[in-house]
C-alpha cells in the first residue's frame, strides 16, 4: 500500500477489485486458481467455469469479457 492514498481510497480500490472477480451468472465471487501453468475461474454460488487461460490476469479478463457480453 502506498503512503499516498487515504483509507477511502484504498478502500474503493477493494471494492472495484471485488467488483471485477464477480461470476457472470450469478455474481456470485469466483475462484482463479492454476496448476501445471493452465489457469481456470470456477463461481463459489453456481459452479460456473472457465478453463484453459495462460495466466491468471487471462482468466480474470475472461471473467470481465463474459460479464460484459451478458449485459
Amino acid at each position: 500500500m502506498t503512503d499516498d492514498m487515504t483509507v477511502a481510497e484504498v478502500l474503493e480500490r477493494v471494492r472495484e477489485r471485488r467488483r471485477q472477480k464477480r461470476c457472470p451468472d450469478c455474481s456470485n465471487v469466483v475462484s482463479i486458481r492454476g496448476f501445471r501453468g493452465e489457469y481456470r475461474w470456477e463461481c463459489r454460488g453456481c459452479g460456473a467455469i472457465g478453463i484453459g487461460y495462460r495466466t491468471r490476469a487471462g482468466a480474470l479478463e475472461a471473467v470481465q469479457q463474459r460479464r460484459r457480453n451478458r449485459r
